[in-house]
């Protein structure tokens, strides 16, 4: 019988028909070579998804920053008093907050949305991210909001920089929502814009390596720039902060500049860093404080908060907070504290209370001992 001879492109070599083995390794490496080009032919579409998808990931996170921008300098606007590190590093830190808030917002809610409607739709215009960009950001706080309003409760909005709760009702609900909506909005066109340009393979890279190095810089910057002086008790992990004195001062907040004065000259005479912190918003303070500190181990700060006369009276009767922590273990930080308890003794006698652990009053030398 004549041989016949068949060549097996796939492998380079030849198979003779003659034998059963022969036959069943021509047609193994038939089912290969299929295999082969199957799989040629579904590769380019996976990486096309891959791509589609990073670059959803990465207009959403352009579109959280951009919503977190809108946020954020209209609040340093309020900003009344002088720009110094204090304010440098709680608006980095508000900065983070927000884009993490509104990167869940548009991971969670926006993306699966817009490939809702994508699926619906050959294309999704700008009005419809716009839309879909006011709802994600107004309805998770619309409905968590409702509830507690018919339930009874009251919703707190806090104010980042004053720490103001402002009266909560219908109009307010309303207005919040129309903020927040507002803040979704601006992520929406932003996008929009990100998907738009991401169409183009010579822009669709710059929008990825935009994403990447933004979110990057939210999260390092609060890292690398932050508040190293003895101001700050946390500026070192590994130092122990304990607080060693509270107390409450009953002195008249038409007094707080001379309050303020008497902390400053001590603070000269002990060779003490001094700063001042006044919050303020449309001429109203809101909280305002005064520390001393140095680098031996000590800071003393006293803190006023005028803001909760007008909706927390009983607690604006206790008056304002003082504060001593001690910053290193085994120094003495009693000394020093007795003498400017002294001074603000001379000058407002009996109005300093001292407060243990569970709020109780204390006696001057129970106080002394320190907190365990």
């Amino acid at each position: 019988m004549r041989d016949e001879i068949l060549s097996c492109h796939a492998f380079g070599c030849s198979l003779r028909m003659n034998s059963p083995e022969n036959r069943f390794a021509l047609f193994s490496a038939s089912c290969f070579k299929l295999s082969v080009v199957g799989s040629r032919q579904s590769g380019p579409p996976l990486d096309m998804r891959f791509q589609r998808h990073l670059h959803l990931l990465a207009a959403a996170l352009l579109a959280a920053f951009a919503a977190t921008i809108a946020f954020v300098i209209p609040s340093f606007m309020q900003i009344e008093e002088t720009i110094n590190i204090v304010v440098i590093t709680q608006g980095l830190n508000l900065t983070m907050t927000t884009f993490m808030v509104a990167t869940a917002h548009a991971v969670l809610l926006g993306l699966p949305l817009y490939l809702l409607i994508s699926r619906k739709r050959s294309h999704v215009g700008i009005a419809a991210c716009a839309l879909g960009g006011f709802a994600v950001g107004a309805m998770p706080f619309g409905v968590l909001a409702l509830i507690s309003m018919i339930g009874g409760g009251t919703p707190t909005t806090i104010n980042w920089f004053n720490g103001a709760p402002p009266p909560f009702g219908w109009i307010e609900y309303v207005s919040t929502l129309g903020l927040l909506g507002s803040l979704g909005l601006v992520g929406g066109l932003t996008f929009w814009a990100a998907i738009r340009i991401s169409g183009s393979d010579e822009r669709s890279w710059r929008v990825v390596s935009a994403a990447v190095l933004l979110t990057c810089g939210v999260f390092v910057l609060p890292v690398v720039v932050r508040d190293k002086s003895c101001h700050n008790l946390f500026r070192d992990s590994r130092t122990p902060v304990r607080l060693q004195v509270h107390a409450n001062l009953r002195v008249p907040p038409e007094e707080w500049k001379k309050l303020e004065q008497t902390f400053a000259d001590f603070g000269q005479a002990q060779a003490l860093s001094i700063r001042r912190d006044v919050h303020s918003q449309d001429g109203n303070v809101i909280w305002r404080s005064v520390s001393l500190c140095n680098d031996a181990g000590i800071s003393i700060s006293v803190d006023d908060e005028p803001w909760l006369a007008r909706i927390h009276p009983t607690r604006a009767d206790e008056g304002m907070t003082l504060s001593i922590y001690s910053l290193r273990s085994g120094w003495d930080w009693k000394p020093l504290t007795r003498h400017l308890l002294g001074e603000l003794e001379k000058i407002w006698p009996e109005k300093t209370t001292f407060r243990g652990l569970s709020g109780q009053i204390l006696l001057f030398e129970d106080a002394m001992k320190g907190r365990p």
